[in-house]
C-alpha cells in the first residue's frame, strides 16, 4: 500500500480530532442512599423552617475530560419531611407543594459551568408546583474517582450544591411574608455507573 504524503497524513489527523473530542459523556445513576435534598426558609425572620425530601431518583451524564454533562433529577413531593407531621401535611397540601396534583419535583440541566478545572455551577430548569423556572446550582464541591466501600470498588461522581429560589415564583404564596419567600436548597448527590445502590 503506497505511503500517504506527510501533508495528507496531517489533514487526516486534524479531521479525526473533533471526533475524538466528542466522546459521549458517561451515564451515572443517582444513589438514593447517599443523595439528599434539604430546604430552609426563614420563620418570622427569627429562625428557619427546615426539612428534606426522602424519595429521590435521577441520572447524570458527565464527561470528565470536557466537563460537559446533563442532569435529570426527580423528587417525590409527598416525601417532604420537616420532622413535624402537622407541618408536613401543610407542605404537601394545596397551600404549598400540592403533592396530589403535582407529585413530582423535577430538575433538568444541561449547562455545566467550569472555573478552570473546577465545576463552578450547573444551570437548568426546576419544575415545582406545576411551574418551570430557570435555576442555578452553585457547586460547593464536586469530583469523580474510585472509592472502596465494604470491599467493593466503584467509580463515583458526587458533590454538594446550593441554590436559592423564590417560592412565590412557583405560585406558593401562603404565609408570606411571615414564612420567607427565599428558600435555600442544599443538594448532596452521589452517582455511579449502572443501577443505583439498594
Amino acid at each position: 500500500m503506497p505511503k500517504l504524503p506527510a501533508f495528507t497524513r496531517a489533514l487526516c489527523l486534524l479531521a479525526a480530532l473533533p471526533c475524538a473530542a466528542q466522546a459521549a459523556p458517561a451515564d451515572y445513576a443517582v444513589d438514593p442512599t447517599h443523595t439528599a435534598v434539604y430546604f430552609a426558609a426563614s420563620h418570622f425572620e427569627r429562625t428557619s423552617v427546615r426539612g428534606r425530601f426522602g424519595k429521590i431518583d435521577g441520572r447524570i451524564s458527565y464527561d470528565e475530560a470536557t466537563g460537559a454533562g446533563g442532569i435529570d433529577f426527580t423528587v417525590n413531593a409527598d416525601s417532604v419531611d420537616s420532622g413535624n407531621r402537622t407541618l408536613d401535611g401543610i407542605l404537601q397540601s394545596a397551600q404549598f407543594l400540592d403533592a396530589q396534583n403535582f407529585p413530582v419535583v423535577r430538575l433538568r440541566a444541561s449547562r455545566f459551568i467550569r472555573d478552570g478545572e473546577r465545576l463552578a455551577a450547573v444551570e437548568g430548569e426546576l419544575t415545582l408546583h406545576g411551574v418551570t423556572q430557570p435555576v442555578r446550582l452553585e457547586a460547593q464541591r464536586f469530583s469523580c474517582g474510585e472509592i472502596s466501600l465494604f470491599g467493593i470498588r466503584r467509580h463515583v461522581c458526587g458533590g454538594d450544591f446550593r441554590a436559592v429560589i423564590s417560592r412565590s415564583a412557583f405560585g406558593m404564596t401562603r404565609f408570606l411574608p411571615d414564612v420567607g419567600d427565599a428558600v435555600t436548597l442544599s443538594i448532596s448527590v452521589e452517582a455511579s455507573p449502572g443501577k443505583p445502590a439498594e
